[in-house]
């Protein structure tokens, strides 16, 4: 039985009415609630080149709280927000971990970068805080739960799409050397071997870079009909227009899970995004069951959502449907309610989480392109006929 949590119909109604005032507090001023309140950190990149994603997450948990805090809050408190940036940085990550528990927050929605998760979401548990993590690393597992896909989710179903494109593959890697990145190139270059298609470069970079003509010098001489780019923003994007300049042959396929979003749309040139393919999760306004989400968040911020803020939105509604299911803020009790989570219906689909795990069974993920009118859709190829078009290489 789908369990529709009442705060995701309440969401269009909250949106026309959400104002600045309430990004920072959950829809509630500060002043008229002291002392009862329950503090949920969302951690992202709030600055920096993945700022784009983290100011998603943020504004997306913000609508959720807004839109429970008018419905009279969980269990009788208004939900504040905590904004906790950690700029995609690993090396920030215990310290951001730790300034966040000393302001008494009672969970997590975060962090979205694998690499930051590994070092802080132990932080967090060990303080009894609980966990919703957007991290996709498999080395996460178990570490609270995510409402979104993992690595080795995303990998057979990016390996699929290479063995179904038109004509005989031969497969260049360029990779990001960070956790999540890292781990679905290998899981990539494994499974492609193993049906027989041939990597003939696996090349790495770091997440500093600017620069990858000795990258993608090695991916030319290669020879490869397709070139897999898995990248954060707004490397991605450099190495697609880089490869473009150099002649780089074969079709471009974009890890979307790391680099699909407005960044890509909006500094690599029309032309040049269409000779892509992106593998991630629908566009928020893909999702059948988002469409109150989607007018929320323009009216609220006078733009287009991101690809994770609904990610986010859910994650938080979530949170607040089994705390109140077990009518408890107890991290033993709410923990264990997220872990046997089934059937919750949001934005971004019906969630079940697999409790060995704390990982979503059956994410949603699509294949994608970029239409005339520079948005993503779904390719009608890869929908209808169970085929990836033949797309002219960079």
């Amino acid at each position: 039985m789908l369990r529709r949590s009442p705060v995701i119909a309440g969401a269009l109604a909250v949106g026309a009415a959400f104002g600045l005032a309430a990004c920072s507090s959950g829809g509630t001023p500060q002043n008229s609630i002291a002392g009862n309140v329950v503090k949920i950190a969302v951690e992202g990149p709030m600055t920096g080149d993945q700022s784009s994603t983290g100011i998603d997450m943020w504004r997306g948990a913000s609508l959720m709280a807004a839109t429970v805090n008018q419905s009279g809050g969980v269990l009788g408190k208004h939900i504040e927000i905590v904004r906790v940036n950690d700029q995609a940085q690993a090396s920030r990550a215990v310290a951001v971990a730790e300034r966040a528990i000393g302001k008494h927050i009672e969970a997590v929605v975060g962090p979205y970068n694998s690499a930051v998760g590994l070092e802080n979401l132990p932080v967090y548990l060990r303080a009894g805080v609980v966990v919703v993590r957007l991290t996709s690393n498999q080395k996460t597992n178990s570490m609270g739960i995510t409402l979104q896909p993992m690595d080795y989710q995303v990998a057979p179903f990016e390996a699929s799409a290479v063995e179904k494109m038109a004509g005989h593959q031969r497969v260049a890697i360029v990779y990001d050397t960070s956790a999540y990145t890292s781990g679905v190139a290998d899981q990539m270059k494994t499974l492609l071997t193993a049906a027989g298609i041939p990597v003939v470069a696996y090349q790495s970079f770091t997440s500093t870079q600017t620069q990858f003509a000795d990258v993608l010098t090695a991916v030319k001489a290669s020879s490869p009909t397709v070139v897999y780019y898995d990248g954060y923003d707004p490397q991605a994007e450099d190495l697609v227009k880089q490869a473009a300049a150099m002649g780089v042959p074969g079709t471009c396929l974009v890890d979307g899970l790391a680099a699909q979003g407005p960044t890509f749309l909006s500094t690599v040139p029309l032309a040049l995004a269409q000779k892509c393919v992106f593998s991630g999760v629908p566009t928020a306004a893909q999702f059948s069951d988002a469409s109150s989400y989607v007018t929320a968040y323009k009216a609220a911020y006078h733009e287009d959502p991101g690809t994770w803020g609904v990610f986010a939105y859910d994650s938080l509604g979530a949170l607040v449907h089994e705390i109140q299911a077990v009518g408890s803020l107890s991290p033993a009790k709410v923990n264990a309610a997220l872990l046997h989570l089934s059937g919750y219906a949001g934005a971004t689909g019906t969630t079940t989480i697999d409790p060995a795990t704390g990982n979503r069974l059956d994410p949603p993920l699509v294949m994608q392109i970029v239409d005339p009118t520079g948005h993503y859709v779904v390719s009608p190829d890869w929908s209808q006929r169970g085929a990836l078009p033949s797309l002219p290489s960079l």
